[in-house]
């Protein structure tokens, strides 16, 4: 996180279905927002080569978790299996701010942050043990 006098968190449940979306800034500046999703449904078929092609160093990168990702230095999209081939996980991180890193190798962080992350919502969300 940015150095920064306050702190603030803004967590929004969905109703239509299993998740929410959490945004944190700091002096009034988005730093991350993230929106996690749960459907009782299999996942639809995706290009996660084109997935990111919209934002920055975005590709297709291998996660440490069942799943695919497209992740770049500012943008990652998740599709998280559940134990059930009938259940997935999504998951869109937005990051923002000076922590970023703009370059050919800045998607290591977020992938670090994906890595850690999806594994705990997963379960959260009874995807997986």
């Amino acid at each position: 996180m940015p150095d920064g006098d306050s702190l603030e968190q803004k967590y929004t449940p969905f109703e239509s279905h299993p998740g929410a979306q959490c945004d944190l800034s700091v002096d009034g500046r988005g730093v991350l927002s993230v929106a996690v999703n749960r459907w009782d449904r299999a996942p639809d078929p995706t290009d996660w080569n084109k997935v990111g092609s919209p934002y920055k160093y975005a590709a297709q990168r291998k996660v440490a978790f069942p799943g695919h990702a497209s992740i770049g230095s500012d943008r990652a999209v998740v599709e998280a299996t559940c134990n059930t081939k009938t259940a997935y996980v999504s998951v869109v991180v937005d990051f923002w701010g000076d922590r970023v890193e703009n370059t050919p190798t800045g998607y290591k962080k977020l992938q670090r942050f994906v890595n850690d992350f999806v594994p705990r919502e997963t379960k959260k969300l009874d995807c997986t043990n």
